[in-house]
Protein backbone atom coordinates (compact mmCIF):
# COMPACT_ATOMS: atom_id res chain seq x y z
CA UNK A 1 0.00 0.00 0.00
CA UNK A 2 1.62 3.66 -1.27
CA UNK A 3 2.17 6.30 1.23
CA UNK A 4 0.31 9.15 1.81
CA UNK A 5 2.45 12.18 1.14
CA UNK A 6 1.68 15.16 3.18
CA UNK A 7 -0.26 18.23 1.94
CA UNK A 8 2.07 21.02 0.86
CA UNK A 9 1.90 24.41 3.41
CA UNK A 10 0.78 27.39 1.28
CA UNK A 11 2.61 29.95 0.70
CA UNK A 12 2.41 32.92 4.00
CA UNK A 13 0.88 30.07 6.20
CA UNK A 14 2.24 29.79 9.51
CA UNK A 15 1.41 27.21 12.23
CA UNK A 16 -0.75 27.90 15.82
CA UNK A 17 2.82 27.46 17.79
CA UNK A 18 4.17 30.51 15.84
CA UNK A 19 2.72 34.05 16.98
CA UNK A 20 1.35 36.40 15.08
CA UNK A 21 2.93 39.55 14.74
CA UNK A 22 0.66 42.65 15.32
CA UNK A 23 1.32 45.84 13.05
CA UNK A 24 2.64 48.58 15.41
CA UNK A 25 0.22 51.18 16.65
CA UNK A 26 0.38 54.53 14.76
CA UNK A 27 1.67 57.27 16.94
CA UNK A 28 -0.37 59.84 18.35
CA UNK A 29 -0.37 63.38 17.00
CA UNK A 30 -0.11 65.73 19.83
CA UNK A 31 -2.03 69.00 18.37
CA UNK A 32 -1.39 71.81 19.79
CA UNK A 33 -4.50 73.54 21.62
CA UNK A 34 -4.27 76.78 19.82
CA UNK A 35 -5.71 74.93 16.64
CA UNK A 36 -8.74 74.08 18.50
CA UNK A 37 -9.08 77.89 19.90
CA UNK A 38 -8.10 79.22 16.71
CA UNK A 39 -10.57 77.13 14.67
CA UNK A 40 -13.45 78.40 17.08
CA UNK A 41 -12.41 82.07 16.57
CA UNK A 42 -12.96 81.56 13.02
CA UNK A 43 -16.21 79.94 13.25
CA UNK A 44 -17.56 82.45 15.19
CA UNK A 45 -16.22 85.37 13.54
CA UNK A 46 -18.49 83.62 10.53
CA UNK A 47 -21.13 82.71 12.52
CA UNK A 48 -21.35 86.18 13.49
CA UNK A 49 -20.86 88.26 10.12
CA UNK A 50 -23.64 85.81 8.95
CA UNK A 51 -26.00 87.10 11.54
CA UNK A 52 -24.96 90.73 11.04
CA UNK A 53 -25.86 90.01 7.29
CA UNK A 54 -28.92 89.00 7.52
CA UNK A 55 -29.94 91.63 10.41
CA UNK A 56 -28.71 94.17 8.14
CA UNK A 57 -30.74 92.70 5.12
CA UNK A 58 -33.99 92.54 7.42
CA UNK A 59 -33.76 96.19 7.99
CA UNK A 60 -33.10 97.42 4.97
CA UNK A 61 -36.18 95.15 4.18
CA UNK A 62 -38.17 96.62 6.71
CA UNK A 63 -37.09 100.03 5.36
CA UNK A 64 -38.18 99.89 1.96
CA UNK A 65 -41.44 98.69 2.78
CA UNK A 66 -41.97 101.60 5.17
CA UNK A 67 -41.25 104.16 2.91
CA UNK A 68 -43.45 102.59 0.39
CA UNK A 69 -46.25 102.24 2.87
CA UNK A 70 -45.69 106.06 3.30
CA UNK A 71 -45.32 107.38 -0.17
CA UNK A 72 -48.83 105.50 -1.06
CA UNK A 73 -50.36 106.97 2.09
CA UNK A 74 -49.27 110.33 1.82
CA UNK A 75 -48.61 110.30 -2.21
CA UNK A 76 -46.53 113.54 -1.85
CA UNK A 77 -46.25 115.69 -4.74
CA UNK A 78 -44.22 118.82 -5.92
CA UNK A 79 -44.94 122.37 -5.81
CA UNK A 80 -46.34 124.16 -9.04
CA UNK A 81 -44.44 126.93 -10.13
CA UNK A 82 -46.33 130.08 -12.16
CA UNK A 83 -44.85 133.15 -13.03
CA UNK A 84 -47.68 136.03 -11.84
CA UNK A 85 -46.74 139.18 -13.30
CA UNK A 86 -43.40 141.12 -13.68
CA UNK A 87 -43.63 145.07 -13.29
CA UNK A 88 -40.83 147.57 -13.46
CA UNK A 89 -39.85 150.30 -11.21
CA UNK A 90 -37.00 151.21 -13.35
CA UNK A 91 -35.08 150.54 -16.67
CA UNK A 92 -32.57 152.69 -18.50
CA UNK A 93 -29.59 151.49 -20.91
CA UNK A 94 -26.63 154.04 -20.83
CA UNK A 95 -23.73 155.02 -22.80
CA UNK A 96 -20.31 154.40 -21.86
CA UNK A 97 -16.55 154.12 -22.29
CA UNK A 98 -16.98 150.37 -22.43
CA UNK A 99 -19.91 150.16 -24.11
CA UNK A 100 -24.00 150.35 -23.86
CA UNK A 101 -24.49 149.48 -19.96
CA UNK A 102 -28.05 148.85 -18.07
CA UNK A 103 -29.92 149.56 -14.53
CA UNK A 104 -33.29 148.22 -13.92
CA UNK A 105 -35.56 146.98 -10.90
CA UNK A 106 -38.48 144.96 -11.01
CA UNK A 107 -40.84 143.21 -9.10
CA UNK A 108 -41.39 139.98 -9.69
CA UNK A 109 -44.16 137.85 -8.17
CA UNK A 110 -44.20 134.22 -8.41
CA UNK A 111 -46.93 132.05 -7.09
CA UNK A 112 -46.42 128.93 -5.21
CA UNK A 113 -48.75 125.91 -4.64
CA UNK A 114 -48.74 123.27 -2.70
CA UNK A 115 -51.37 119.87 -3.97
CA UNK A 116 -50.71 117.95 -0.88
CA UNK A 117 -53.33 117.12 1.20
CA UNK A 118 -51.35 116.23 4.40
CA UNK A 119 -47.80 116.90 3.75
CA UNK A 120 -46.06 120.92 4.11
CA UNK A 121 -43.42 122.34 1.95
CA UNK A 122 -40.13 123.91 3.22
CA UNK A 123 -38.52 125.77 1.24
CA UNK A 124 -34.73 126.87 1.76
CA UNK A 125 -33.60 130.12 0.90
CA UNK A 126 -34.71 131.07 -2.90
CA UNK A 127 -32.67 132.83 -5.16
CA UNK A 128 -34.28 134.16 -8.80
CA UNK A 129 -32.37 135.74 -11.57
CA UNK A 130 -34.53 137.23 -14.24
CA UNK A 131 -33.16 136.93 -17.97
CA UNK A 132 -33.32 139.39 -20.77
CA UNK A 133 -32.55 138.07 -24.52
CA UNK A 134 -29.32 136.67 -25.28
CA UNK A 135 -28.90 135.98 -21.20
CA UNK A 136 -28.74 139.33 -20.67
CA UNK A 137 -28.91 139.94 -16.50
CA UNK A 138 -31.83 142.12 -15.87
CA UNK A 139 -31.79 141.46 -12.03
CA UNK A 140 -31.69 139.41 -9.41
CA UNK A 141 -33.80 138.83 -6.17
CA UNK A 142 -33.72 136.61 -2.82
CA UNK A 143 -36.07 135.88 0.02
CA UNK A 144 -35.52 133.40 3.17
CA UNK A 145 -36.73 129.93 3.62
CA UNK A 146 -39.97 129.21 4.66
CA UNK A 147 -42.82 126.80 5.11
CA UNK A 148 -46.13 126.40 2.79
CA UNK A 149 -48.99 124.74 4.59
CA UNK A 150 -50.82 121.87 3.07
CA UNK A 151 -53.13 122.74 0.35
CA UNK A 152 -52.41 126.41 -0.11
CA UNK A 153 -51.25 128.82 -2.63
CA UNK A 154 -48.97 131.28 -1.65
CA UNK A 155 -47.41 134.69 -3.54
CA UNK A 156 -43.49 135.24 -3.09
CA UNK A 157 -42.34 138.50 -4.56
CA UNK A 158 -38.85 139.49 -5.36
CA UNK A 159 -37.34 142.63 -5.80
CA UNK A 160 -35.01 142.43 -8.56
CA UNK A 161 -32.14 144.65 -8.92
CA UNK A 162 -28.91 145.06 -11.79
CA UNK A 163 -26.61 147.85 -11.57
CA UNK A 164 -24.26 148.71 -14.15
CA UNK A 165 -24.70 145.62 -16.57
CA UNK A 166 -22.69 145.39 -19.14
CA UNK A 167 -24.29 145.06 -22.55
CA UNK A 168 -21.70 143.87 -24.90
CA UNK A 169 -21.81 145.03 -28.25
CA UNK A 170 -24.45 148.74 -29.69
CA UNK A 171 -26.94 146.38 -31.18
CA UNK A 172 -27.72 144.53 -27.70
CA UNK A 173 -28.42 148.22 -25.76
CA UNK A 174 -30.67 149.03 -28.72
CA UNK A 175 -32.73 145.63 -28.55
CA UNK A 176 -33.00 145.93 -25.21
CA UNK A 177 -34.11 149.52 -25.26
CA UNK A 178 -36.68 149.11 -28.62
CA UNK A 179 -37.88 145.97 -27.23
CA UNK A 180 -38.68 147.32 -23.47
CA UNK A 181 -40.32 150.41 -25.26
CA UNK A 182 -42.49 148.31 -27.27
CA UNK A 183 -42.81 145.92 -24.88
CA UNK A 184 -41.78 142.82 -27.19
CA UNK A 185 -38.50 142.29 -25.38
CA UNK A 186 -38.65 138.65 -23.66
CA UNK A 187 -37.14 137.60 -20.11
CA UNK A 188 -37.45 134.31 -18.41
CA UNK A 189 -37.05 133.66 -14.89
CA UNK A 190 -35.08 130.92 -13.02
CA UNK A 191 -35.67 129.66 -9.22
CA UNK A 192 -33.17 128.20 -7.45
CA UNK A 193 -34.06 126.60 -3.91
CA UNK A 194 -34.11 123.50 -2.07
CA UNK A 195 -37.40 121.66 -0.92
CA UNK A 196 -38.59 119.56 1.45
CA UNK A 197 -41.64 118.02 2.95
CA UNK A 198 -43.20 118.32 6.77
CA UNK A 199 -45.52 116.54 8.49
CA UNK A 200 -46.70 118.43 12.26
CA UNK A 201 -43.10 118.47 13.89
CA UNK A 202 -41.04 116.63 11.36
CA UNK A 203 -39.39 117.70 8.54
CA UNK A 204 -37.75 115.70 5.94
CA UNK A 205 -33.83 117.12 4.41
CA UNK A 206 -33.64 118.84 1.30
CA UNK A 207 -32.95 118.67 -2.66
CA UNK A 208 -31.37 121.62 -4.54
CA UNK A 209 -34.41 122.29 -7.73
CA UNK A 210 -33.97 124.53 -10.29
CA UNK A 211 -37.50 126.31 -11.51
CA UNK A 212 -37.38 127.67 -15.12
CA UNK A 213 -40.60 129.85 -16.35
CA UNK A 214 -39.70 129.91 -20.08
CA UNK A 215 -39.33 132.87 -22.64
CA UNK A 216 -42.56 135.13 -22.61
CA UNK A 217 -42.85 138.81 -23.99
CA UNK A 218 -43.49 141.68 -21.61
CA UNK A 219 -46.45 142.25 -23.38
CA UNK A 220 -47.64 138.47 -22.31
CA UNK A 221 -47.07 138.80 -19.01
CA UNK A 222 -49.08 142.34 -18.48
CA UNK A 223 -51.73 140.32 -20.89
CA UNK A 224 -52.14 138.27 -17.65
CA UNK A 225 -50.01 135.42 -19.00
CA UNK A 226 -49.34 133.12 -16.35
CA UNK A 227 -47.18 130.08 -17.82
CA UNK A 228 -46.75 127.14 -15.52
CA UNK A 229 -43.07 126.83 -15.26
CA UNK A 230 -40.58 123.41 -15.19
CA UNK A 231 -38.71 121.93 -12.60
CA UNK A 232 -35.52 119.97 -12.70
CA UNK A 233 -34.83 117.66 -10.00
CA UNK A 234 -30.82 117.07 -9.22
CA UNK A 235 -29.77 119.34 -12.14
CA UNK A 236 -30.90 116.54 -14.30
CA UNK A 237 -34.79 115.04 -14.54
CA UNK A 238 -36.87 118.28 -15.79
CA UNK A 239 -40.95 118.03 -15.16
CA UNK A 240 -43.59 120.38 -16.72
Amino acid sequence: MSQVKPLKKPPGFKGPTIPIQMPPKPRKINIPPSFYQQKKKRRSCCCYCCCCCLIILILLLFLVAACGFLYLWFNPKLPVFHLRSLEFTKFNVTESQDGPKMNAQSTLVVELKNPNRELKIVYGDTRVELKGENDVNMGEGKVSGFVQEKKNVKVVKFVMKTSNEMLYGNSVGKVMSIGFKNKNLRVSADVNTDIGIGYNEWKSWKIGVRVSCGSLRLKQIENGATPKCGINLFNWFHLN
